[in-house]
């Protein structure tokens, strides 16, 4: 019951706010941000990065790969003209800097506050904190600091059905919250930059006042791990040395794994050996493709489930497996496909234009709509020329340094 409560004024905010109130609230609050006043001179300007999810629990999601990521390359970037704070807040205490990634470092028990050129830059995706914090975000602002968040997808926004109501909750609160507050956003891709833009125009009445730059994403899962160690001394759980293909992320409804499934068990049927080897964990909403899953006749045999695989075993996992299947409805980047690529292995892809982005690094698409014999084609023509080395792969050329420095001149 903690959480209906907790939430509690976001439902009765929800409810009472119709569109053109929310429109009118977002301009009214925008026009009352500070305007950023200069720098002060001879002090460096603070870079604090929100890092509110992964420094208490880092669940090594997709999101959470990328934050790290990105906060890792962004202390290699070393910036001159910035000095880079890591910050978090809970419960009990408001944003406030903290030791990361080694714990053990001794900060000081600073609080968040802004000078004049200051920084805020939201790249964990802290629903919670953002929302319990706002009033702190507020003075940051007036206070002469600038806020930017990093925007994956609108998804919760948009197909609120694929997700659970108390997240699809959250999630409006935080971007009502942001949308009022923010400079500037950064968005994983060009398709995520068109959906913000779309989403603050329909929702919050905002055309413009706002900037956004699409920071490229990485691929090297190895330039995420917060342990330098090799990644050849991390086990599998399962005997690698026989072909698979592999799917890579969580469960849930939009990510199409009961597609993929129901083609492979037509595969099966047929005689096939080909073996599915899923990672992820569980999410909302497939209990039914839980169960299906794991009372699958092939469960343990040709149909794999790994429900708390690391990064490091996952790299290894990637490195051994013969292709990548991404059978998502809806991405708001996709990070699996360009993992995949890096790793030199081939990838089918459900066709859409957020995938479509990168055919010519050698990606196969199955139709969007298909059927689970149709896929199941697909596949099994995918697995015969991958097997045959007729599919040519190039390389990503985007990494997380790269990221790392576009995230920076966006804040020029």
């Amino acid at each position: 019951m903690k959480p209906f409560w907790d939430l509690m004024p976001c439902r009765i905010e929800q409810a009472a706010t119709s569109g053109p109130i929310r429109k009118l609230r977002a301009r009214w609050q925008r026009s009352r941000l500070s305007s950023s006043p200069p720098q002060l001179m001879g002090q460096r300007r603070r870079l604090f990065v929100d890092l509110a999810v992964i420094s208490r629990h880092d669940a090594g999601t997709g999101i959470q790969r990328v934050v790290r990521a990105l906060a890792l390359a962004l202390i290699d970037e070393n910036p001159a003209d910035w000095d880079v704070r890591f910050v978090a807040a809970d419960r009990r205490r408001p944003y406030h800097v903290i030791a990361w990634p080694d714990a053990s470092k001794l900060v000081g028990p600073e609080d968040m506050t802004a000078r004049p050129g200051d920084l805020f830059l939201g790249l964990d995706f802290s629903l919670d904190t953002v929302r319990r914090y706002r009033r702190q975000l507020t003075r940051f602002q007036r206070d002469g600091g600038r806020l930017w968040f990093l925007v994956c997808d609108l998804l919760p926004v948009e197909r609120p059905k694929w997700f659970s109501p108390n997240n699809v909750l959250r999630y409006k609160a935080w971007l009502d919250a942001i949308a009022s507050l923010a400079e500037g956003f950064l968005c994983i891709s060009g398709q995520t930059e068109e959906d913000l833009r779309r989403v603050m125009a329909a929702r919050y009445g905002l055309s413009g006042g706002y900037r956004t730059s699409v920071v490229p994403m990485g691929h090297d899962i190895r330039e995420s791990l917060l342990d330098p160690v090799a990644v050849a001394d991390s086990p599998v759980r399962f005997d690698t040395s026989l072909p698979f293909s592999l799917m890579v992320g969580t469960l849930e409804p939009r990510k199409g794994h009961a597609d993929i499934l129901a083609a492979f068990s037509e595969l099966w049927r047929q005689g096939a050996d080909d073996r599915l080897v899923l990672v992820g964990r569980m999410g909302w909403g497939v209990e039914g493709l839980r169960d299906a899953i794991r009372t699958h006749p092939e469960h343990g045999g040709k149909l794999l489930w790994f429900d708390d695989v690391d990064d490091l075993e996952l790299e290894c996992i990637y490195q051994a497996c013969q292709g990548v299947i991404i059978a998502s409805h809806a991405e708001g980047f996709g990070l699996p496909l360009i993992e995949a690529l890096g790793h030199d292995k081939p990838v089918l892809a459900r066709d859409l234009p957020i995938f479509r982005i990168h055919e010519r690094l050698g990606v196969r698409y199955f139709p969007a709509d298909a059927s689970p014999a149709q896929i199941g084609a697909c596949v099994r023509q995918w697995v015969d020329h991958a097997q045959e080395k007729k599919i040519q792969i190039l390389r990503p050329s985007a990494s997380w340094e790269l990221s790392a420095q576009v995230l920076l001149s966006a804040f020029a």
